[in-house]
């Protein structure tokens, strides 16, 4: 015998095909990352450069063609480290990317020049191409370290320190050009004059007088702030030297007991004349418990209560002993081994 089951209806309001026709959620797909300028230009400089040095092939000497074309790759890791970093900089101030690119290219075009168009030597040739290299990206890399520091520093305030700052890093940078750009002129076998050095080391010179006016600008304008620095420095070492050295009493802290036998008489009378008033007054012994209230007492006004005076705990030896007490009852700092007395 089968039981047929009816068929379950379905509740009102509710559709089955709600969740057929409702669309699927999209996944936003992630956005494509733009360049920045700076690595685009560095990219395109880079594919420049290096037809350009294939022309070079052409033109200088042959010669030597494991270190020349190991010196080139070389040079292209080193300008892709240094573009990375500068990349990575570049958020940090506006004027840093073109400079970084600038000087960059320097180090890229000069040195390939030293690679291709030095003359072959099968002894000396990689170790040429190595110092060269070095002297370049070292003085190049200097340069650009030492224009960050001088417009980082300056302040919207400072109008001659800005401009000292300014002119001091065109300066350097002249600089720069001048001491190593004889590097892959040699390369040409052509002679540099000693005018040529002369004028170099007249930028040098001016280079480190517009530096040490920079600085010395710099340090006359915060003299203000160095001078705040060191009275806020002064008063605090003030308020640390007035500090007390016991420190008051306080309801989560209560004063540590007084041995009676071993404290001094005026103390112990000074601590015992309170307690013995306050158990002597009339009025003040505690009622038992369920005894109506006096009517004389409710009765009569509130008297306001005097601030209690807050005593420091007796000052003992280092071995824990109480110091001696002075005639006035206060004790007596100026014995032997006494601690220090406190200072308000």
């Amino acid at each position: 015998m089968t039981e047929q089951q009816a068929p379950q209806q379905t509740p009102q309001g509710v559709d089955l095909h709600a969740g057929q026709g409702a669309p699927a959620p999209q996944v936003a797909a992630p956005g494509t990352k733009k360049l920045s300028m700076f690595l685009r230009v560095s990219i395109v400089l880079l594919i420049g450069l290096t037809l350009a040095s294939i022309s070079l092939l052409f033109i200088g000497d042959f010669e030597g063609r494991f270190e020349r074309i190991f010196s080139t790759f070389a040079l292209f890791a080193v300008f892709v480290v240094l573009t990375a970093i500068d990349t990575s900089r570049d958020r940090a101030n506006e004027w840093y990317a073109p400079v970084a690119l600038i000087a960059n290219t320097y180090i890229l075009g000069l040195l390939l020049v030293v690679i291709w168009m030095t003359p072959y030597d099968s002894f000396s040739l990689m170790f040429q191409i190595f110092w060269k290299s070095f002297l370049v990206i070292l003085v190049t890399r200097l340069v650009i370290l030492c224009c960050e520091l001088l417009l980082r520093t300056g302040r919207e305030g400072d109008e001659a320190g800005n401009r000292f700052a300014f002119v001091t890093s065109v300066l350097a940078v002249l600089s720069g050009i001048l001491f190593t750009a004889p590097v892959g002129i040699e390369a040409f076998r052509l002679h540099i004059p000693d005018l040529y050095w002369k004028i170099a080391t007249a930028v040098l010179i001016l280079t480190a007088l517009g530096l040490s006016v920079t600085l010395l600008l710099r340090w006359a304008n915060n003299s203000d702030e160095r001078a705040a620095k060191r009275a806020a420095d002064k008063a605090a070492r003030e308020a640390g030297a007035l500090g007390t050295p016991f420190a008051p009493l306080s309801p989560a802290s209560p004063a540590l007991p007084v041995d009676a036998a071993h404290a001094p008489a005026g103390e112990a009378a000074a601590v015992a004349a309170p307690l013995a008033g306050a158990a002597a007054e009339p009025g003040h012994a505690p009622a038992e418990a369920g005894s109506p209230v006096a009517p004389q007492q409710a009765q009569q006004p509130q008297q306001p209560q005097q601030p209690t005076e807050i005593l420091l705990p007796w000052p003992t030896f280092a071995d824990g002993r109480p110091i001696p007490a002075r005639p006035d009852g206060q004790p007596d700092f100026s014995v032997p081994g006494a601690p220090l007395p406190p200072q308000f």
